[in-house]
């Protein structure tokens, strides 16, 4: 072979470029990144926190106006003294009466700006009624009384505890159904402070959808027992009901004078144009450092062409199982020394196969090792919480139980190594762990095991089926108060068939495939891809709301 005439340059001098090239490029390149990254978030979380903040002293403050002009409007009718005295009259058709309340009810829109938008119903402690034109909010008069008069008296309402705010959701004229809020006050004179009736006042929840939609924020109002009040819409479809309330970005205000309160989840949407310049300048730092890695691309390999060019030589003589390997003399003293390497590695291939071989199969039985002892630590801490609460509740003899088929499911797990065990062994861990499932969850949950007498001698991995029905026990059926769990086993040619069948929600309803990857079923995959390479199968099938299925076919085993 005819070798270039050009100075061939060594490993040390490619290693003493390729350090040259990282401390003068990349290094500095990291650092502008990094002073790039950190002084562009904290100026989007500096815009956020401010604008956020405007915005929520804003809008909590609209709000608030809304509710103190509807407390203050109560205020006309417990300082009018001639509408008091209307309430002292028992005769609910005196016409002088109905003429107070109509005059004090239209009032209110002039004094606090409702707008007409509004409902009035007056009852007195002669248990008459009086009730405004409910046409105002398209609603029936009838329906809305009666909803309103269910959330009228509240338990220790007293001259301190004489108002309340409140919901309701009630069918309009046209059909559709619209929530409204209910403000409730006792009206008391007040010089005596005595009782002389309730009053409440009716507005839609328009109100407040006005007030947070001009905003263009994101938020939610929740009462005195955290429920829902009132949510603004993401994108038309998705409410920010579903945004999870544990995240730092969200601000809080109550809303006086009611026990209310207005949650925030702040909006990035004015942050589009800085983030269009950040990703702008992420794009060029990548067009960059390309460039970058073109340039050392050029420069190692035609550093090292030499190099490559010498070591084919001595490869292509090794192919030829010559037993002389020959380096030319313009060759570095490292590639003759590499010579005298590979005709070792030559003589050693044969043994180092061999080796390898065996290490794989110590490697594939570690690794089934570790699969089998993996265990859902939640598992034993909800155990020891369902011994703990029975304990307190039932009698010691179920305990005693519940601890020798705990005591029975460690031992197996902590000091038998065997990777196999049969189906009738399976079938008694089974039946342990049933046991501490059904004092966990109750015994609505019925499992039933349908193994046929052929398979009960039959090889099978340990503790296959358990996370199977451990899965079913903790996803199948949430929010149902009972199911139904059956596990069989046939012959089948060639093998074994195995079905963990459960009546649950199935895989779709409850997400196991979507929300996070399940450990359990995970770990069945992995053991049967890794103990029979193929020659097993894991089929699932689930409908929604009615249950998933999951068929597992095992190859016979001779030992």
């Amino acid at each position: 072979m005819i070798w270039s005439s050009r100075r061939y340059s060594g490993p040390k001098s490619v290693q003493r470029r390729l350090i040259f090239l990282l401390v003068a490029v990349f290094i500095p390149l990291s650092l502008v990144l990094f002073f790039v990254y950190r002084f562009t978030e904290l100026t989007l979380l500096n815009k956020v926190n401010e604008v956020n903040q405007f915005r929520m002293e804003q809008t909590s403050s609209r709000v608030q106006d809304l509710f103190q002009r509807i407390f203050m409007a109560t205020n006309l009718f417990i300082n009018d003294r001639q509408f008091l005295g209307a309430l002292e009259v028992k005769d609910p058709f005196d016409i002088e009466k109905n003429k107070i309340y109509l005059e004090a009810i239209e009032r209110l829109q002039y004094a606090f700006f409702l707008n007409e938008k509004y409902v009035v119903i007056l009852r007195d402690n002669n248990g008459n009624m009086y009730q405004s034109d409910t046409s105002r909010l398209g609603l029936r008069k009838e329906e809305l009384q009666g909803r309103v008069l269910s959330i009228m008296d509240w338990e220790d309402a007293d001259i301190f505890d004489s108002f309340k705010w409140s919901t309701v959701e009630s069918q309009q004229i046209n059909g559709e159904s619209a929530s409204f809020i209910v403000f409730t006050r006792w009206l008391f004179n007040p010089g005596t402070a005595t009782n002389k009736g309730m009053i409440s006042i009716v507005i839609p929840n328009s109100y407040i959808e006005n007030i947070l939609e001009n905003d263009g924020g994101h938020y939610i109002i929740e009462n005195e027992k955290h429920e829902s009040v009132f949510s603004t819409q993401i994108d038309g479809e998705h409410s920010v009901e579903k945004i999870s309330k544990s995240t730092n970005t969200r601000s809080v205000k109550q809303l006086n004078p009611t026990n209310w309160h207005l949650y925030q989840l702040e909006s990035t949407d004015f942050l589009d144009n800085p983030l269009k310049l950040f990703t702008l300048v992420v794009f060029m730092t990548i067009a960059l450092i390309i460039v970058i890695y073109i340039v050392i691309m050029i420069v190692v390999l035609q550093t090292t062409r030499n190099v490559f060019n010498q070591i084919r030589f001595l490869s292509k003589q090794l192919t030829t199982n010559s037993s002389n390997l020959t380096i030319s003399i313009k060759s570095d003293y490292q590639i003759v020394e590499l010579s005298e390497i590979l005709r070792q590695l030559v003589h050693n291939l044969t043994t180092s196969r061999k080796n390898f071989e065996l290490a794989s199969i110590e490697k594939r039985k570690l690794e089934m090792q570790m699969l089998q002892q993996q265990m859902n630590p939640h598992f034993l801490l909800n155990t020891l919480s369902t011994i703990r609460f029975i304990a307190d509740s039932t009698s010691q003899q179920r305990i005693s139980s519940l601890v020798l088929s705990l005591s029975f499911l460690l031992r197996q797990q902590l000091y038998k190594d065997d990777s196999h065990w049969t189906m009738g062994e399976e079938n008694e861990y089974l039946l342990k762990y049933i046991e501490i499932q059904n004092a966990r969850f109750g015994d609505e949950y019925k499992v039933g095991i349908h193994f046929q007498k052929g398979t009960l001698d039959k090889l099978i991995l340990r503790m296959l089926i358990q996370p199977l029905l451990e899965n079913c026990f903790e996803h199948a059926f949430a929010g149902k108060t009972e199911g139904c769990i059956q596990i069989c086993a046939m012959v089948k040619k060639g093998g074994m068939e195995l079905t963990v069948q459960d009546n649950g929600l199935g895989f779709v309803d409850r997400g196991v495939k979507k929300s996070r990857k399940n450990i359990g079923l995970s770990n069945v995959k992995d053991r049967l891809k890794l103990h029979y390479r193929g020659s097993s199968t894991f089929d699932i099938s689930s409908s929604p709301s009615l249950g998933s299925c999951i068929t597992i076919f095992i190859p016979d085993e001779t030992s």
